[in-house]
């Protein structure tokens, strides 16, 4: 018998039916220095039309001083920067629900989050990690572009392209989504060294390669948006590291090579056309501030759903800036990265006793 037939479907099965029809969920929330912020989430999570008694909080906490919050299953552990992918997996280890799910600790979920991320398990035994809607919500100009970009977790741009419909999908992101338990343990779980995050795109994409994962755009979560370009641009350093990093020690999961992230380099494609432009006696200035134009037009036509949720003036210009930045973060992680990547094979290659 496969993970996915385990949980049988219930005959009586229907939205806003209570009792043991629904399974027992175990949601899982890591935190750090958030205290406020996990409240919220709590207190969302508490207000639930799911059946309560099938559903179990386990929050880990990396602290110094526990503070244990009510009904929940509170897990501290020391302060030793191991990552979420750590923090995760002890979480999972705590876990006695048939179904796992995850949000973050600077989310909200919705009412109906739950009932709505279990029904398609419900619906297709065959489906083993149900990804939810992800939005921002009082939100600026530059947290509305995050989000219809597609951050985090899908964002607008899921949520648009799904249309209402449960689609198909291989991008699972623990800011919202659930995962069969028994699936989870098949796949060896979280890995415990993810120095960049990163665990739930390798467990996202192990789980949808033994079975179907699908998007559920009614089941919804409000994330808090980082709100500014600086804040967007620290993040994509860092998610462009993860890149590097997960191409180096998961190439068997992580779906570019590295001839994609060379092919898509935004320093790979401004050289040449700056070539191109010199090559047509172009100055470079005028080559520069085409791309830019041809950029931000670009942007715009191909997000222009956008216009639907956030009509401001400034849209036009902040779309394609906060697109820029993302573009810019990553293409400095991934060669900080790679830089030291490179150090440390030629290090290892270098004879002991060899002068530098």
């Amino acid at each position: 018998m496969t993970p996915a037939e385990r949980i049988a479907r219930p005959a009586t099965m229907g939205r806003g039916t209570a009792g043991p029809a629904w399974p027992m969920v175990s949601v899982l929330i890591s935190t750090k220095d958030r205290r406020a912020d996990l409240a919220r989430a709590l207190a969302s999570l508490r207000a639930q039309e799911y059946p309560r008694e099938r559903v179990q909080m386990v929050v880990v906490e990396e602290t110094d001083a526990p503070a244990p919050p009510p009904d929940v299953l509170y897990v501290p552990i020391p302060r030793e920067g191991r990552g979420f992918g750590y923090t995760r997996a002890v979480a999972l280890r705590h876990a006695r629900g048939d179904i796992v799910a995850f949000t973050d600790d600077d989310c909200v979920v919705t009412p109906s989050w739950l009932r709505e991320l279990v029904t398609p398990f419900l619906d297709d035994p065959a489906v083993l990690g149900v990804a939810g809607a992800v939005r921002v919500k009082d939100a600026n100009t530059v947290g509305i572009c995050e989000n219809v970009l597609g951050f985090p977790g899908g964002g607008l741009s899921y949520l648009t392209r799904a249309g209402g419909r449960v689609v198909d999908t291989v991008h699972l992101s623990t800011c919202n989504c659930a995962y069969r338990t028994e699936v989870l343990g098949a796949v060896g779980g979280f890995p415990e060294v993810a120095p960049f995050s990163g665990e739930d795109y390798l467990v996202g994409r192990r789980v949808s390669r033994l079975g179907r994962c699908v998007y559920a755009p009614r089941a919804v979560v409000f994330h808090k948006p980082r709100g500014t370009l600086g804040a967007v641009l620290r993040w994509f350093v860092r998610r462009g590291r993860q890149e590097v990093w997960l191409l180096r020690h998961h190439p068997d999961v992580f779906e570019l090579g590295a001839c994609d992230l060379i092919r898509t380099s935004l320093v790979v494609r401004v050289t040449g056309a700056l070539a191109l432009g010199g090559l047509l006696g172009i100055p470079t200035l005028a080559t520069l501030g085409a791309l830019l134009l041809a950029y931000g037009v670009a942007q715009n036509v191909r997000y222009r759903f956008a216009w639907r949720y956030h009509r401001t003036a400034w849209l036009p210009v902040v779309l394609p800036a906060t697109k820029l930045a993302m573009g810019v973060g990553g293409e400095v992680g991934r060669w900080i990265e790679a830089l030291g990547w490179a150090r440390e094979v030629g290090s290892k290659r270098r004879p002991v006793g060899a002068r530098r």
